[in-house]
């Protein structure tokens, strides 16, 4: 995996996408380059639709706001199960994963579709189901509930240690044990006994 470092400033404006205690910064990262591409997308040749096209354009609405793409779901949903144990009922993993992705969600997320469900959840229902054609989630666990395999659980835990590894720099910087007591003696000069 890469490893790439960011200006103070930079960091500061990440931490703005990042949901406290929650995002890592790679998850922050990819909220906001989620973020860019809805924005900025290559200009596209106008072309006479086809019979199929006009049919979707007519049922989603040719105003339709954005929405984020299906695989934004990806590791989120990953995270979530792991965060519960690697399995969880979909009753109980549906608000979870809304509130892991409530921040990150736009206009067209929002919008319900034909079942009645809000957009976010029918992608997130068809992310899991490329999870499962992937191995990242189990294809025989009992109906209405969502399961890691190893690999997932693998894959939602990457997050992790970059999340720590400041922490863990931090700690690495910090003098061993007993050496803040010997450097407090030479500063201090030896200990008289106090009576």
């Amino acid at each position: 995996m890469p490893v790439i470092r960011i200006s103070d400033g930079s960091m500061e404006r990440l931490k703005a996408w990042a949901e406290p205690l929650e995002d890592t910064v790679e998850s922050a990262l990819a909220k906001a380059l989620d973020a860019a591409e809805t924005v900025r997308k290559p200009p596209q040749r106008q072309r006479a639709p086809t019979a199929a096209k006009a049919m979707r354009g007519s049922r989603r609405g040719a105003g339709s706001p954005s929405r984020l793409p299906q695989k934004a779901f990806r590791q989120p949903l990953l995270e979530v199960l792991c965060d519960m144990g690697g399995s969880a009922q979909v009753a109980d993993l549906r608000p979870a994963m809304k509130e892991k992705m409530l921040s990150a969600l736009l206009p067209g997320d929002l919008e319900a579709v034909s079942t009645g469900d809000e957009r976010w959840w029918n992608a997130t229902c068809w992310e899991r189901r490329n999870l499962v054609d992937q191995g990242y989630l189990r294809d025989d666990s009992p109906r209405g509930t969502w399961e890691l395999s190893e690999r997932g659980e693998q894959q939602a835990k990457k997050s992790m240690p970059q999340a720590l590894e400041p922490f863990v720099d931090h700690l690495l910087a910090m003098p061993e044990v007993g050496e803040d007591d010997d450097f407090a003696r030479r500063r201090s000069g030896p200990r008289r006994a106090q009576l």
